[in-house]
């Protein structure tokens, strides 16, 4: 998904979580341009560091404010450079913790999710080559390679022998030399890195066997279960009604103690990032 629209939902949820604290805040429509920036830096920094906690972003956020000459104030003023939340982390809130906590577990939740665009582009070209390969079964009674329609891509790294997706979602493997026809969608994304080259069709003939379709209808599959997983353990989170008993859900699935003595509300949304962050447990 494209960091801007990372950034407008992770934005947007923490407006809803104000407003819930009676705390008024700019739809991301309505924000400054400077917010905005902001909120796109968080998101890239998360999505380059995808390991990095709340507190250590918060450090890299205060860092780069005091370096511009912010300084903390009761109320944030952009003219004299003032902030609420030039403070240690320990020092913040608790409302404000649990905004750093929802803001790394909407990323991490929707970051590999496609643009809806690009979904839909991406369905019609499977479609299609789908549509070509049964056309091709049809007319050939003996056939055990099928030519496709879409873009070659070869794996060339000097090095290693396969290359495996995670990054696009896709769960497709690369066999080092070997060529695979993909929807342009798809083999354009692997083309922009070094690793792969274009195959010209009127050089190579290309083949894409059933098992890559196979692949992503099975990956794809695997993925509605796991997010099916995660969603019901969400809502029984959502369904805990005292602190204790979220705290012993933290510490028997994810061996953390929580001394803090935060709202329950608080307690739940780290319930929630940790099984974003780390599965289901």
């Amino acid at each position: 998904m494209k960091l801007g629209l990372i950034a407008a939902i992770a934005y947007s949820i923490n407006v809803a979580y104000c407003a819930s604290m009676g705390d008024e805040q700019l739809s991301w429509n309505d924000a400054p341009e400077g917010i905005k920036k902001g909120i796109e830096a968080g998101v890239e920094f998360h999505l380059n560091n995808p390991d990095t906690t709340p507190e250590q972003s918060h450090e890299e956020w205060l860092k780069d404010k005091e370096q511009n000459g912010w300084v903390y104030g009761e109320t944030k003023d952009l003219a004299n450079k003032t902030h609420p939340n030039i403070l240690p982390y320990d020092q913040l809130p608790p409302e404000q913790r649990a905004k750093d906590h929802l803001f790394k577990a909407v990323i991490n939740s929707i970051k590999d999710l496609p643009d809806p665009d690009e979904y839909l582009e991406l369905s019609a070209q499977l479609v299609k080559l789908q549509k070509q390969i049964l056309d091709n079964q049809k007319s050939t009674t003996v056939l055990t390679q099928k030519q496709a329609v879409g873009v070659g891509v070869r794996y060339i790294h000097k090095t290693r022998e396969r290359f495996q997706d995670h990054l696009y979602g896709t769960g497709l493997t690369f066999e080092r030399g070997v060529t695979v026809v993909l929807p342009e969608t798809i083999a354009l994304k692997f083309l922009g890195h070094t690793e792969f080259e274009r195959v010209d069709a009127n050089t190579e003939v290309a083949f894409v066997q059933d098992q890559i379709i196979e692949d992503l209808a099975k990956k794809q599959k695997e993925e509605r279960q796991q997010e099916d997983k995660i969603f019901d353990e969400i809502e029984a989170i959502k369904g805990m009604r005292t602190k204790d008993s979220v705290k012993e859900y933290i510490k028997a699935r994810y061996n953390q103690d929580i001394q803090e003595n935060l709202k329950l509300a608080e307690l739940q949304a780290i319930a929630i990032e940790k099984v974003h962050s780390f599965g289901v447990i």
